[in-house]
């Protein structure tokens, strides 16, 4: 009987060993599928948070800056070098979080985005509004939800903070991007 007894709290001790490691296995995979990004402005940390499409589109219209869109797919290998060298770079990311209201749109998702008053796929977001060819894209509206342009593919960190610059400046709205280099160039 005794015998039988301690069985039986083996037996639940494994159990709740077992849920306690799926507790945190969960928990793990969730902590690395949220959209945070880090970035330390001076000697104070901020928390960068990719927004939801909907948050973003909102956000750039009250704050009256930038919307940023980076359009990536989980099997990008370019889309993880972007992510792990261009946009986890600190000055990359203290231009974002001060300057542009940001989204992370999955090309291949069913997830769903309100555009225009409809409900459509970010997959549908990616390929029938924005006309995505291929991952990683980046592009840049007003804050009125305007197209400014795309930046496809792969891009280093110090040409992003150009093209940051020269958005978040509104240096689009008189020169190309080439004047804009050659000026700049001509400065230093």
């Amino acid at each position: 009987m005794k015998k039988n007894h301690m069985s039986k709290i083996s037996s639940l001790y494994v159990f709740l060993l077992f849920l306690i490691v799926i507790f945190f296995f969960n928990f793990t995979i969730y902590a690395d599928q949220t959209n945070t990004i880090e970035a330390v402005i001076g000697s104070d940390q901020t928390v960068f948070h990719w927004l939801s499409y909907d948050q973003a589109i909102t956000k750039s219209k009250v704050e009256n800056i930038p919307t940023l869109i980076y359009f990536y797919s989980d099997q990008c290998g370019w889309c993880r070098k972007l992510e792990n060298e261009t946009l986890d770079d600190e000055k990359v990311k203290a231009i974002m979080v001060k300057n542009f209201s940001t989204v992370k749109i999955n090309s291949n998702s069913s997830k769903t985005v309100i555009e225009n008053g409809k409900k459509i796929t970010e997959k549908q977001l990616s390929e029938q509004v924005y006309q995505v060819k291929g991952t990683p894209t980046i592009w840049f509206l007003t804050s009125d939800n305007k197209r400014i342009a795309s930046l496809p593919g792969y891009v280093k960190p110090d040409m992003l903070i150009n093209v940051l610059n020269y958005i978040k400046d509104g240096s689009y709205k008189k020169v190309t991007f080439q004047e804009y280099m050659e000026q700049k160039n001509n400065q230093s």
